[in-house]
């Protein structure tokens, strides 16, 4: 079903930094078809467009969530332009750093810290996120969440390659 992206072991790099003790980690790699892409312009691309199923999920998700004080803020993960900057809003994400090869950017509520990684390697993307739980609650959601999270973000990393933007 998802034969392009590649399930990568995480290393040791500035999002593992990030890492707090009770967190999620995981990264997936694709080929580009258009290998000058920077980081950012990638982001934009993956997530300006995303299957309408997702979008409708994500709203789903923030009716659900509201209730217990999770951010429910934007549904989408748009970032406001092809290059982005250090301070800049991608949907309901902050840009945090910014590196020739790669853009990380966060959301942070009370009960979870979000990161999301875009690192170029020569002619392939990877797209790494990190979640650390802050609270039981979060640590619960992030349980509950993880089988949509493995077919959610796939999904929108090939919705992206089929339709060439990458």
């Amino acid at each position: 079903m998802f034969s392009h992206i590649i399930s990568l072991t995480p290393e040791p790099d500035r999002l593992q930094a990030k890492a707090g003790p009770h967190h999620f980690r995981d990264a997936l790699q694709i080929a580009l078809d258009t290998p000058s892409l920077t980081p950012s312009q990638l982001q934009y691309r993956i997530f300006n467009t995303m299957p309408g199923w997702v979008t409708q999920l994500m709203r789903l998700r923030n009716k659900l969530v509201a209730v217990f004080g999770f951010s429910t803020g934007q549904e989408t993960m748009t970032p406001a332009s092809e290059e982005l900057a250090v301070g800049d809003q991608a949907g309901f994400l902050n840009v945090c750093e910014k590196y020739p090869e790669e853009i990380i950017s966060y959301s942070e509520d009370r009960h979870m810290v979000f990161y999301l990684s875009v690192k170029k390697q020569q002619s392939s993307v990877i797209v790494s996120t990190l979640v650390n739980p802050k609270t039981l609650a979060g640590r619960i959601y992030l349980n509950a969440i993880l089988p949509f999270h493995y077919v959610v973000a796939r999904s929108v990393i090939q919705s992206a390659k089929k339709a060439g933007r990458l």
